[in-house]
């Protein structure tokens, strides 16, 4: 096994967020989740969005909210975090990614058949949970909790686990 390749020695979580960030936007139903603020952001009248757009946007490498921009947006955005060993085997390491979704409270409910972080948490589980990114291990869901921003914006973080190799 190349060693260099592998998230134990930490060589490769830049370029695990890229290929993160990569999917998130090559998702087109998260990319209308996040630009479009109507009720029915899957209208076909709408055109496909262009996920490269939305990259240090909405869809952000780094946790920080886009500061250009006056009006509320949607984000998405993913960080690894909680590096451990393995308490009953130390000869693996475990470590988290978090994946934080928020949208302002007034653009949640969509034509009253669901909430928009909802159908953006789906789309991440279905991506992201029990696969393989490059160089780390299987990602399993841990959990999702509530997160408040503001008194206008909130969503969920989500939790995934990995266990790889010490």
């Amino acid at each position: 096994m190349d060693l260099e390749n592998t998230q134990r020695r930490f060589a490769v979580m830049g370029t695990n967020t890229f290929k993160i960030a990569d999917k998130l936007m090559s998702n087109q139903r998260i990319c209308r989740l996040l630009k479009y603020h109507e009720k029915d952001p899957f209208n076909k009248n709408l055109p496909d969005v262009d996920g490269d757009e939305l990259i240090n946007k909405q869809i952000l490498i780094v946790p920080k909210i886009y500061d250009d921009s006056i009006e509320l947006m949607s984000y998405v955005f993913a960080v690894f975090n909680d590096f451990t060993v393995g308490i009953l085997n130390p000869e693996f390491k475990v470590s988290m990614i978090r994946f934080g979704i928020a949208c302002p409270y007034k653009e949640w409910l969509l034509d009253n058949q669901s909430l928009r972080p909802y159908l953006i948490m789906e789309e991440i589980d279905k991506m992201f949970n029990e696969k393989r990114l490059a160089g780390i291990g299987k990602l399993q869901f841990e959990k999702a909790e509530p997160l408040v921003l503001t008194n206008e914006i909130g969503g969920y973080s989500m939790i995934y686990k990995i266990y790889e190799f010490n």
